[in-house]
C-alpha cells in the first residue's frame, strides 16, 4: 500500500495547526483507521506559506505527478481546505484521483471519496470552503479601504528615497498599534528624480541602465540597478504629487480611490494598496485596476504629468524587452560561464546578423554582461569562441570522468566516506538508543520500588536524587542521538548525491555527444560548479578544484 500525506499553512506561526500537527495527526488516522500492511511506504508533502486560493503549490504538484502515474492508493490530508478552497480546483481534483484509483480521505471532516457518500459530502463542503475564502476577501478589502484612509505606511521595504518614521503608538485591547509614515532620504531622493529626467530623455530601459552604470550610481544597496528595479521606480507611484492629474489617470484605470477629487490638491505624494501579490511575496499586481489609492502623509517628488506621460512610455515598450537575453539554441555554459574581471555572468550572443556558419553550425561567442551593459565602461573582458569553448569544455569534463581519472577517484573516495560516516552514524544511534532504555527501565524500577514504600522517606529522598540524575542523563543521551540521527541523515543525501553523479557520468557520459541540448547542460550543471573566463584562461571548477583550459 502506498499513502501520501500532504500538509499546507498559509503562514508560520509555529503554533496551532502547523505542517508538522498535520502530517502527526494523518498518521495516527492512516494507524486507527486503513488496515496497512508492514511494507507501507507513506510519502509526506509539506507547503509552508502558501494560500489555499489554488493549487499553483510546488509539493502540491510534486505529489500529483506522482499520482498520475497511479502510484498512490490514498491521499490522506488533515482538513478539506487544505488542498483548496476553490470549488473547481477541489471538484477537478477528486475526478481526476478517481481515474488514477486514488482515494482521498480528509480526517478532520471524516470524508473518504472511496464511498458516494462521502463524495458527495466532500463536494458541499468545498462549496462552504469557497464561499468563506471569498468573504474573507472581502472583508480584507474592506479593512484595507479603511486603512488606505490613514495614508499611512503599513510595513515592509521602503521604496527608494524614503525610510519609515513612527508617527504614534496606540493601545486598543490591550494591543499596541503603531503608525508609520514614509520620511525622505535627501541623497536618495536625488537619484530618484535623476532616474525620471534621464528617463523623459533617453526612453528606453537599456539606455538608462547603461547611463546609470557609466556613472556608478547604484542602489541602496550598492548594486547597479537592473532594469526590474529600475522599472519599479519609474512605475511606483508613491514618487507622484497627488493632483487631479494623477486622480483622472486611476480614475480611467477602473482603481479605488479613497478621496474626492478636490481632496488631490498636489501638497503630498500617493499611497498605494495592493500593489504586492499575496501569493508571490515582493510582486507587484500588474492591473492598476486592483489597487486602492489613496493620498499619503509623505510629501510627492515627482510632477504628475512627468509621472503619467512615463507611465504612457512604459505601456508603449511594454512588449519590447525589458533586458533583451540572447537565448541560443546551440549555447551549452549559459549559466555556468562567468567573467572573472567582474564576476557578470557571459552571455551568448550570434556573431552577425547577416549569418555566419561553420560547417552548418551558427557561430556566436560568450560576451560579459556587465560589459554589454556598460557600454565597456566597467568591464572590457575579451569575448571567448562560445562554438570553441563550448566543444573544449565538454571534452573535458569527460576526459575528466573516465574511469581511473582523478576525478572518478574522487567520487570513490566521497562515497566510502560517506558510507563510513553512515555506518558510523547507525552504530551510534543504536548505542545509545540502548542506553536510553536502560536509564528509562532503571527509573521505572525505581518508581516501582518507591509505590511499595510510599511512607518511607529515606527511601524517597535517594529515589528522587536518583531519577533526577537518570533524568538528567537521559537528556544528555537525546541530544546525542538527535545528532547522530541528523549525521546519519547528512551522509544518506551524500551517499545519494555521489550515487547520482557517478550514474549520470555512467548513463549520459557515454552517449553526450548524442544526447539533447537540454540533457547535454544537465549534465554540465549536476557536474560542474562553476567555470570563468580571465580573458587568457578558462578555469572549470569541479568538486572544488580547478581545471584549465588554454
Amino acid at each position: 500500500m502506498k499513502i501520501a500525506i500532504y500538509s499546507r499553512k498559509s503562514k508560520f506561526t509555529g503554533k496551532g495547526e502547523s505542517v508538522e500537527n498535520q502530517i502527526q495527526l494523518c498518521k495516527e488516522y492512516i494507524g486507527r483507521n486503513l488496515d496497512c500492511p508492514k511494507n507501507t511506504i507513506i510519502d509526506v508533502y509539506e507547503d509552508e506559506g502558501f494560500s489555499g486560493k489554488n493549487t499553483a503549490r510546488p509539493q502540491f504538484q510534486k505529489m500529483m505527478s506522482k499520482a498520475r502515474q497511479k502510484y498512490y492508493d490514498y491521499i490522506v490530508c488533515y482538513r478539506l481546505d487544505r488542498i483548496s478552497r476553490n470549488v473547481s480546483d477541489f471538484s477537478s481534483l477528486i475526478d481526476e484521483l478517481q481515474q488514477y484509483k486514488t482515494s482521498f480521505i480528509c480526517i478532520r471532516e471524516q470524508f473518504d471519496t472511496s464511498t458516494p457518500m462521502g463524495r458527495a459530502m466532500m463536494y458541499i463542503a468545498s462549496v462552504f470552503a469557497q464561499l468563506e475564502r471569498e468573504t474573507i476577501a472581502e472583508r480584507i478589502r474592506d479593512n484595507m479601504l479603511l486603512l488606505a484612509r490613514t495614508g499611512r505606511w503599513l510595513g515592509g521595504n521602503t521604496p527608494l528615497g524614503f525610510s519609515s518614521k513612527q508617527v504614534h503608538k496606540d493601545t486598543i485591547d490591550g494591543k499596541v498599534k503603531t503608525s508609520y509614515k514614509l520620511k525622505p532620504i535627501p541623497e536618495e531622493i536625488e537619484i530618484v528624480q535623476y532616474i525620471y529626467d534621464k528617463y523623459i530623455d533617453l526612453r528606453s530601459m537599456a539606455k538608462i541602465e547603461e547611463h546609470l552604470i557609466r556613472r556608478d550610481i547604484k542602489t541602496r544597496k550598492g548594486k547597479y540597478f537592473t532594469p526590474v528595479a529600475i522599472r519599479e521606480i519609474l512605475s511606483n507611484p508613491v514618487y507622484c504629487m497627488a493632483d487631479e492629474t494623477v486622480y483622472d489617470y486611476f480614475v480611467k484605470l477602473g482603481a479605488d480611490i479613497c478621496y474626492d477629487k478636490e481632496e488631490f490638491d498636489g501638497k503630498h505624494g500617493i499611497a498605494a494598496y495592493n500593489r504586492t501579490s499575496h501569493e508571490h511575496v515582493g510582486q507587484t499586481k500588474n492591473n492598476p485596476a486592483a489597487w486602492i489609492i489613496s493620498i499619503g502623509r509623505h510629501k510627492g517628488i515627482i510632477d504628475s504629468k512627468c509621472w503619467t506621460e512615463i507611465q504612457v512610455i512604459l505601456r508603449a515598450n511594454k512588449h519590447g524587452s525589458v533586458h533583451k537575453r540572447v537565448h541560443n539554441p546551440i549555447s551549452l555554459l549559459s549559466g555556468l560561464l562567468i567573467c572573472d574581471h567582474c564576476g557578470s555572468k557571459m552571455r551568448p550572443r550570434v556573431n552577425s546578423n547577416k549569418g555566419v556558419y561553420a560547417n552548418g553550425v551558427q557561430t556566436f561567442s560568450y560576451l560579459c554582461d556587465m560589459k554589454k551593459r556598460s557600454k565597456a565602461q566597467k568591464c572590457n573582458c575579451e569575448n571567448l569562441n562560445g562554438n570553441e569553448i563550448d566543444q573544449a569544455v565538454c571534452s573535458t569534463v569527460l576526459n575528466l570522468c573516465k574511469e581511473g581519472s582523478d576525478i572518478s577517484k574522487k567520487i570513490v573516495e566521497l562515497k566510502n566516506t560517506a558510507v563510513n560516516q553512515r555506518k558510523t552514524s547507525l552504530q551510534m544511534t543504536d548505542s545509545i538508543q540502548v542506553k536510553i532504555q536502560e536509564k528509562e527501565e532503571k527509573i521505572q524500577s525505581l518508581i516501582a520500588v518507591l509505590g511499595k514504600n510510599p511512607n518511607s522517606t529515606t527511601l524517597y529522598k535517594y529515589t528522587e536524587l536518583e531519577v533526577d540524575k537518570l533524568d538528567a542523563e537521559l537528556k544528555l543521551l537525546n541530544e546525542q542521538l538527535v545528532v547522530w540521527r541528523n549525521e546519519e541523515e547528512n551522509a544518506n543525501n551524500n551517499c545519494n548525491d555521489t550515487n547520482m553523479i557517478e550514474s549520470t557520468i555512467k548513463t549520459v557520459g557515454r552517449a553526450f555527444y548524442q544526447s539533447s541540448i537540454h540533457v547535454k547542460r544537465a549534465f554540465l550543471a549536476d557536474l560542474v560548479e562553476k567555470i570563468t573566463w580571465d580573458g587568457q584562461k578558462v578555469h572549470i571548477y569541479f568538486f572544488g578544484e580547478k581545471y584549465y583550459y588554454r
